[in-house]
């Protein structure tokens, strides 16, 4: 994690609450080697913690509270759609790309994590050396990339500030709590906005945001001992053999540690896609693609982001983001049927713009 750990401590300065994450560095690459599934759960921690912070730190309407909840995928994909509001230079379309990865980082640690929630003893499948380093090699540059764009944000801005904006709903509603204000039709964050703008700003500048820096740290140095925690209970060397207390539980050992390896490869082939969209799109796909959009009645850049997903994962499509490419979404009583079929539809279209036929 070289590349993560020189770019947190480059901006160490003005973000030092990232040293938390040095913590979670330190486990995966204690562990890439000796104890793989606890490497590849510490990187689905970091990819999470970070992206945690991003939203809180970006958008103040959200909270620890209100985000504990979201699985990974979610985490990450609402991270890089704010980030990319924020960074004109950033890659439009980088959390269709990457999101697949994410969600079979995720996936793993599900599956393998000895230190996941509620597993059962004793664990049959372990994962390789070669596949922790191949994950930790993606969350590695792919962190570097996210972190270099968050860092080159201006996150002191000395600009006026919008009663109006978006962002400034949760301190407008922070200022209304913080006082039991006499006249109920009125906003006592409103009338300080507009008689007394100075101490307006000065109560966002000097406590608000403080809290807000605060919230950061607490909610990094959680997750970040909840991990740290867990793994280290741990003895580092776990390789002591699971006793076996009959042949049949023998054979179902030996035929699980036989599939690991296959599943293994097909995991890491999936983690290397080589879809590339950029020369994927011919002008006859996006013509095709158009005609297909024309003729479904949907929208066609979110249909070619699900498109590109698709071709990417292998998976198919989410069904919230098949009804976003709807131009008219159903009736909720339809939406059950109306919404898998068109699902089928645009996976059968993206599987026949594979086929080299496809040109013609």
């Amino acid at each position: 994690m070289e590349k993560t750990r020189a770019m947190i401590s480059a901006n160490a300065e003005k973000h030092s609450h990232f040293e938390e994450y040095f913590k979670i560095i330190e486990i995966i690459e204690e562990h890439t080697l000796i104890n793989p599934d606890v490497c590849i759960e510490s990187c689905k921690a970091l990819v999470e913690g970070i992206s945690k912070t991003i939203l809180i730190n970006l958008d103040n309407t959200k909270t620890t509270e209100n985000i504990d909840k979201d699985d990974l995928p979610k985490l990450f994909k609402d991270a890089m759609r704010i980030l990319s509001d924020e960074c004109e230079d950033l890659d439009g379309d980088f959390a269709a790309r990457f999101s697949a990865i994410i969600q079979v980082i995720g996936e793993i640690r599900n599956k393998r994590s000895d230190i996941s929630h509620g597993r059962m003893a004793p664990k049959f499948i372990f994962s390789s050396s070669k596949l922790a380093s191949t994950v930790v090699n993606m969350t590695d540059s792919m962190l570097e990339y996210i972190l270099e764009h968050y860092f080159s944000l201006n996150h002191t801005s000395d600009s006026a500030l919008d009663y109006a904006s978006k962002k400034m709903k949760a301190y407008n509603d922070w200022l209304d709590e913080s006082v039991e204000f006499p006249i109920k039709k009125a906003r006592f964050s409103k009338l300080l906005f507009e008689n007394d703008y100075d101490e307006y700003e000065n109560r966002f500048r000097n406590e608000f945001s403080q809290d807000i820096e605060e919230e950061l740290k607490e909610a990094v140095s959680s997750i970040v001992d909840s991990l740290f925690i867990s793994a280290t209970k741990r003895e580092s060397k776990i390789k002591k053999k699971i006793p076996v207390e009959t042949k049949k539980e023998a054979a179902v050992i030996t035929a699980e540690k036989e599939k690991t390896a296959e599943q293994e490869e097909k995991i890491i082939e999936k983690l290397v896609s080589d879809f590339d969209e950029d020369t994927f799109w011919s002008e006859a796909k996006n013509r095709a693609l158009q005609e297909f959009a024309e003729a479904e009645n949907l929208k066609s850049e979110e249909l070619i982001e699900v498109v590109n997903e698709y071709l990417f994962s292998e998976k198919p499509p989410l069904r919230d983001d098949v009804a976003k490419t709807m131009n008219e979404r159903p009736k909720l009583s339809e939406f059950k049927t109306v919404v898998p079929n068109l699902t089928e539809k645009i996976v059968a279209f993206a599987n026949d713009l594979k086929n080299p036929e496809a040109e013609a």
